[in-house]
């Protein structure tokens, strides 16, 4: 009983937002500092915020506009 409730909570779980976001944009390095702060890395290419969703949007806007040109 022990490992079916173990089982259990594991997939009840929320989501991890950390892994989201790297499935989401390939290619970037995403962590959370110390500080608090959101941050993604792709060669010189900086974003740090102290909101996820903001980090999300902003990534949006970045690969949107590569793909444009």
């Amino acid at each position: 009983m022990g490992i079916q409730q173990t089982a259990w909570r594991r997939t009840d779980r929320p989501a991890d937002p950390l892994r989201e976001l790297t499935t989401e944009f390939s290619g970037w390095r995403i962590g959370r500092g110390g500080s608090g702060h959101w941050w993604a890395v792709r060669g010189n290419e900086l974003v740090r915020t102290l909101y996820i969703d903001e980090l999300r949007v902003r990534l949006e806007e970045l690969t949107r506009a590569e793909r444009n040109g």
